[in-house]
Protein backbone atom coordinates (compact mmCIF):
# COMPACT_ATOMS: atom_id res chain seq x y z
CA UNK A 1 0.00 0.00 0.00
CA UNK A 2 2.88 2.33 0.85
CA UNK A 3 4.60 1.66 -2.51
CA UNK A 4 1.36 2.36 -4.40
CA UNK A 5 0.80 5.61 -2.48
CA UNK A 6 4.39 6.67 -3.09
CA UNK A 7 4.10 5.88 -6.81
CA UNK A 8 0.84 7.85 -7.10
CA UNK A 9 2.42 10.79 -5.26
CA UNK A 10 5.37 10.78 -7.71
CA UNK A 11 3.00 10.64 -10.72
CA UNK A 12 0.99 13.58 -9.38
CA UNK A 13 4.21 15.55 -8.73
CA UNK A 14 5.45 14.87 -12.29
CA UNK A 15 2.12 15.98 -13.77
CA UNK A 16 2.07 19.17 -11.66
CA UNK A 17 5.68 19.95 -12.57
CA UNK A 18 4.90 19.38 -16.27
CA UNK A 19 1.90 21.72 -16.12
CA UNK A 20 3.97 24.36 -14.32
CA UNK A 21 6.80 24.17 -16.87
CA UNK A 22 4.29 24.30 -19.74
CA UNK A 23 2.71 27.46 -18.28
CA UNK A 24 6.11 29.09 -17.83
CA UNK A 25 7.13 28.22 -21.40
CA UNK A 26 3.80 29.50 -22.74
CA UNK A 27 4.18 32.79 -20.85
CA UNK A 28 7.61 33.56 -22.33
CA UNK A 29 7.27 31.99 -25.78
CA UNK A 30 6.64 34.20 -28.84
CA UNK A 31 4.13 31.52 -29.90
CA UNK A 32 2.38 31.43 -26.53
CA UNK A 33 -1.37 30.87 -26.42
CA UNK A 34 -3.43 33.31 -24.33
CA UNK A 35 -4.95 31.49 -21.33
CA UNK A 36 -7.93 33.83 -21.25
CA UNK A 37 -9.60 34.03 -24.62
CA UNK A 38 -10.28 37.59 -25.73
CA UNK A 39 -13.73 38.27 -27.08
CA UNK A 40 -13.55 38.79 -30.82
CA UNK A 41 -15.93 41.24 -32.40
CA UNK A 42 -17.21 40.39 -35.87
CA UNK A 43 -18.49 43.30 -37.92
CA UNK A 44 -20.59 42.61 -41.02
CA UNK A 45 -19.15 44.47 -44.00
CA UNK A 46 -21.76 46.64 -45.71
CA UNK A 47 -22.24 46.53 -49.49
CA UNK A 48 -21.74 50.30 -49.71
CA UNK A 49 -18.21 49.92 -48.30
CA UNK A 50 -17.40 46.62 -50.02
CA UNK A 51 -18.30 47.79 -53.48
CA UNK A 52 -17.12 51.37 -53.14
CA UNK A 53 -14.73 52.89 -55.62
CA UNK A 54 -11.76 52.85 -53.23
CA UNK A 55 -11.84 49.07 -52.98
CA UNK A 56 -12.23 48.66 -56.74
CA UNK A 57 -8.92 50.25 -57.60
CA UNK A 58 -6.60 47.43 -58.71
CA UNK A 59 -4.03 49.73 -60.30
CA UNK A 60 -1.33 48.45 -57.93
CA UNK A 61 -1.94 44.80 -58.73
CA UNK A 62 1.32 42.94 -59.26
CA UNK A 63 3.46 45.77 -57.88
CA UNK A 64 5.78 45.00 -54.97
CA UNK A 65 5.26 47.32 -52.03
CA UNK A 66 7.79 46.64 -49.30
CA UNK A 67 7.97 49.04 -46.38
CA UNK A 68 11.24 49.38 -44.40
CA UNK A 69 9.75 47.24 -41.63
CA UNK A 70 9.06 44.44 -44.07
CA UNK A 71 12.49 44.81 -45.66
CA UNK A 72 14.11 44.29 -42.26
CA UNK A 73 11.80 41.35 -41.61
CA UNK A 74 12.88 39.72 -44.86
CA UNK A 75 16.47 39.84 -43.65
CA UNK A 76 15.46 38.62 -40.19
CA UNK A 77 12.16 36.61 -40.29
CA UNK A 78 12.18 36.26 -36.47
CA UNK A 79 11.44 39.98 -36.20
CA UNK A 80 7.90 39.32 -37.46
CA UNK A 81 7.37 36.69 -34.76
CA UNK A 82 8.26 39.32 -32.14
CA UNK A 83 5.77 41.78 -33.58
CA UNK A 84 2.97 39.27 -34.05
CA UNK A 85 1.77 39.06 -30.40
CA UNK A 86 1.52 42.87 -30.33
CA UNK A 87 -1.71 42.87 -32.37
CA UNK A 88 -4.42 44.24 -30.12
CA UNK A 89 -7.24 45.03 -32.51
CA UNK A 90 -9.72 42.21 -32.07
CA UNK A 91 -12.37 43.07 -34.63
CA UNK A 92 -12.87 41.50 -38.04
CA UNK A 93 -15.04 42.44 -41.01
CA UNK A 94 -17.01 39.44 -42.20
CA UNK A 95 -18.83 38.89 -45.48
CA UNK A 96 -21.74 36.72 -46.54
CA UNK A 97 -21.84 34.11 -49.31
CA UNK A 98 -23.74 36.56 -51.54
CA UNK A 99 -21.08 39.22 -51.06
CA UNK A 100 -18.30 36.70 -51.66
CA UNK A 101 -19.88 35.50 -54.91
CA UNK A 102 -20.17 39.10 -56.11
CA UNK A 103 -16.52 39.83 -55.29
CA UNK A 104 -15.42 36.64 -57.04
CA UNK A 105 -17.61 37.46 -60.03
CA UNK A 106 -15.87 40.83 -60.31
CA UNK A 107 -12.48 39.07 -59.96
CA UNK A 108 -11.50 41.32 -57.11
CA UNK A 109 -8.87 40.79 -54.48
CA UNK A 110 -6.85 37.81 -53.35
CA UNK A 111 -8.48 34.87 -51.56
CA UNK A 112 -6.56 32.90 -48.93
CA UNK A 113 -7.50 29.54 -47.45
CA UNK A 114 -6.21 29.48 -43.86
CA UNK A 115 -6.76 25.73 -43.36
CA UNK A 116 -4.06 23.06 -43.40
CA UNK A 117 -2.42 21.98 -46.66
CA UNK A 118 -4.13 18.58 -46.37
CA UNK A 119 -7.61 20.11 -46.08
CA UNK A 120 -6.85 22.50 -48.94
CA UNK A 121 -5.81 19.66 -51.26
CA UNK A 122 -9.06 17.82 -50.58
CA UNK A 123 -11.02 20.81 -51.87
CA UNK A 124 -11.20 24.58 -51.65
CA UNK A 125 -12.99 27.63 -53.06
CA UNK A 126 -12.14 28.33 -56.70
CA UNK A 127 -9.20 30.70 -56.98
CA UNK A 128 -8.08 30.44 -53.33
CA UNK A 129 -4.40 30.08 -52.45
CA UNK A 130 -3.38 28.13 -49.36
CA UNK A 131 -1.63 29.96 -46.51
CA UNK A 132 -1.98 27.64 -43.48
CA UNK A 133 -2.49 29.94 -40.50
CA UNK A 134 -0.52 27.68 -38.14
CA UNK A 135 2.51 27.89 -40.43
CA UNK A 136 2.06 31.44 -41.70
CA UNK A 137 5.66 32.45 -40.94
CA UNK A 138 6.83 30.03 -43.66
CA UNK A 139 4.86 32.03 -46.25
CA UNK A 140 6.09 35.48 -45.22
CA UNK A 141 8.33 35.89 -48.28
CA UNK A 142 5.29 35.31 -50.52
CA UNK A 143 2.89 37.49 -48.55
CA UNK A 144 5.32 40.41 -48.48
CA UNK A 145 5.14 40.73 -52.29
CA UNK A 146 1.38 41.50 -52.20
CA UNK A 147 0.60 45.26 -52.22
CA UNK A 148 -0.72 46.34 -48.81
CA UNK A 149 -3.86 47.92 -50.24
CA UNK A 150 -4.93 44.69 -51.96
CA UNK A 151 -8.36 43.40 -50.94
CA UNK A 152 -7.69 40.10 -49.11
CA UNK A 153 -10.49 37.61 -48.45
CA UNK A 154 -9.74 34.91 -45.87
CA UNK A 155 -11.67 31.79 -44.88
CA UNK A 156 -11.25 28.60 -42.89
CA UNK A 157 -13.92 26.01 -41.97
CA UNK A 158 -16.80 27.83 -40.25
CA UNK A 159 -17.58 30.63 -37.75
CA UNK A 160 -16.07 28.53 -34.93
CA UNK A 161 -12.77 28.11 -36.78
CA UNK A 162 -10.08 30.49 -35.46
CA UNK A 163 -7.57 29.96 -38.27
CA UNK A 164 -8.93 32.76 -40.43
CA UNK A 165 -8.58 35.17 -37.52
CA UNK A 166 -5.01 34.01 -36.85
CA UNK A 167 -4.08 34.68 -40.48
CA UNK A 168 -5.91 38.03 -40.44
CA UNK A 169 -3.98 39.06 -37.31
CA UNK A 170 -0.69 38.26 -39.02
CA UNK A 171 -1.67 40.26 -42.09
CA UNK A 172 -2.66 43.19 -39.87
CA UNK A 173 0.88 43.20 -38.48
CA UNK A 174 2.10 43.32 -42.09
CA UNK A 175 -0.09 46.43 -42.50
CA UNK A 176 -2.63 45.03 -44.95
CA UNK A 177 -5.46 47.56 -45.10
CA UNK A 178 -8.43 45.67 -46.58
CA UNK A 179 -9.05 42.34 -44.85
CA UNK A 180 -12.33 40.42 -45.02
CA UNK A 181 -13.27 37.05 -43.55
CA UNK A 182 -15.84 34.81 -45.20
CA UNK A 183 -17.17 33.65 -41.84
CA UNK A 184 -19.22 30.64 -43.01
CA UNK A 185 -16.03 29.28 -44.54
CA UNK A 186 -15.57 26.00 -46.32
CA UNK A 187 -18.55 24.41 -44.57
CA UNK A 188 -20.87 27.20 -45.71
CA UNK A 189 -19.47 27.02 -49.24
CA UNK A 190 -20.05 23.27 -49.59
CA UNK A 191 -23.46 23.38 -47.89
CA UNK A 192 -24.53 25.93 -50.51
CA UNK A 193 -23.36 23.42 -53.15
CA UNK A 194 -20.90 25.88 -54.67
CA UNK A 195 -18.18 24.81 -57.08
CA UNK A 196 -15.25 22.99 -55.45
CA UNK A 197 -11.67 23.22 -56.72
CA UNK A 198 -8.95 20.62 -56.12
CA UNK A 199 -6.08 22.27 -58.01
CA UNK A 200 -3.34 23.98 -56.00
CA UNK A 201 -2.48 27.66 -56.38
CA UNK A 202 0.82 29.10 -55.25
CA UNK A 203 2.30 32.60 -55.28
Amino acid sequence: MTKTTSLLREIVMIILLSVFLALVYNAFSSRGIPLIRKEIQKIAASDSVLFSRSLRDDSTKGVKVIAPLHERALRNPDSMAKLYPAVQEQDFKIISLTQLKKLLGEKRGVMLDARSAEEYKQGHIMGASNIPALEVEKYFDKLVTIPRDTLVIIYCNNPECHLGQVLADFLKVMEFKHLLIYDDGWDGWTQAKMQVDTTSLNY
